[in-house]
């Protein structure tokens, strides 16, 4: 059995009904997950979507991460809430939180990275020719899994440790622990992982909502354009009527990915750094025990808000299994539309 002892002297445990509601829960979520985010990259990989855009390449690294924590973390938190304490010794409570922490860092990373990839597209059409002709998608990649590792393999080496949480069936970093070292490196954790990707989010979004907000007029001019002289083929301005509503339509759907995921992260995000400025503890476990679940949900609320917001991947779907084989549209991707103009009214 895992030695619980550290976190126990300090936090209480769960009750039985407790530990059958987190079992049943976390079953629900790993079963939801996996179908899901399995569902996601048959889409993406089979439907004849234009593949070759950076949007959809990102959004197949979220769906991978996603179905690898359903597949592992998941199953070892389920079965150990099952039994009421940790099933897998030191080295499986590292590995469970190594890939836990992994996979949420790598997802907020790409999220980051689609915000600043609308930003580019919509906001500075000028670069969006070069990103495109220019930038691999194994570069962004590349960036992406450097910051992911520089930050979740620290703690297998020394400085700062993957330890059971209060309840003792998941593991996370050692947000309990003060010493000077592990709170340095939590330090680093919520600034460099939560704190400068939300800024991030809220720059990159927000200045899309002001570019689009300025379109309100181009777009209704175009549409009485092309309803007026419906007799008249203006390619021209039909095209840029598209882009721009379709542009709208896949930062929605992004927008909607990363506020699921923040909505379901901020809590846990909050409550640790809570435990690291305080050393006030609740004397009942649900205050930890929910941000923890909750977090979790994330495998599923972001096929979810993909399915949900992405006409586009609608679109996919149905050309999937449509009997017809129906060609998708490439430019209802939304990622590899060239700039006809700026976005500008």
């Amino acid at each position: 059995m895992f030695n619980t002892t550290e976190v126990n002297r300090t936090m209480p445990t769960l009750s039985d009904l407790g530990y059958e509601a987190t079992t049943a829960y976390l079953i629900i979520i790993g079963i939801l997950g996996f179908f899901a985010n399995s569902f996601v990259i048959l889409v993406l990989l089979k439907a004849k979507i234009n593949f070759r855009g950076i949007h959809n390449k990102l959004l197949l690294n979220i769906a991978i991460s996603d179905l690898v924590v359903s597949v592992t973390a998941v199953p070892l938190s389920a079965s150990s809430s099952f039994a009421k304490h940790w099933l897998f010794s030191n080295v499986g409570c590292t590995i469970a939180g190594f890939v836990m922490f992994t996979c949420c860092l790598n997802d907020i990373n790409t999220h980051a990275a689609i915000a600043i990839y609308r930003f580019i597209v919509i906001c500075k059409p000028q670069y969006d020719y070069y990103l495109k002709r220019n930038t691999s998608i194994r570069y962004i990649l590349a960036i992406i899994w450097c910051h992911t590792l520089l930050f979740t393999i620290v703690p297998i080496f020394g400085w700062s440790r993957y330890t059971p949480e209060s309840f003792g069936v998941s593991c996370s970093i050692a947000w309990f622990d003060n010493s000077a070292a592990v709170l340095a490196n939590n330090i680093a954790i919520v600034i460099g992982c939560y704190c400068i990707h939300v800024i991030i989010f809220t720059f990159c979004y927000s200045n899309i909502i002001r570019t689009f907000s300025k379109t309100t007029s181009t777009v209704a001019r175009l549409r009485e354009e092309i309803i007026t002289d419906a007799h008249t083929l203006k390619l021209e301005s039909m095209l840029k009527y598209h882009k721009i509503l379709t542009y709208r339509k896949v930062t929605l759907a992004s927008l909607a990915m990363v506020s699921a995921f923040l909505i379901a992260w901020s809590p846990y995000a909050i409550i640790c750094l809570y435990f690291m400025i305080s050393e006030a503890r609740p004397n009942s476990t649900w205050p930890y025990i929910v941000p923890t679940m909750f977090a979790k949900s994330s495998i599923v609320l972001s096929p979810l808000s993909c399915a949900l917001f992405s006409s586009s991947f609608r679109k996919s779907v149905k050309q999937l299994f449509s009997k017809s084989g129906e060609d998708y549209n490439d430019m209802e991707d939304g990622t590899e539309l060239q700039a006809i103009a700026p976005l500008k009214s």
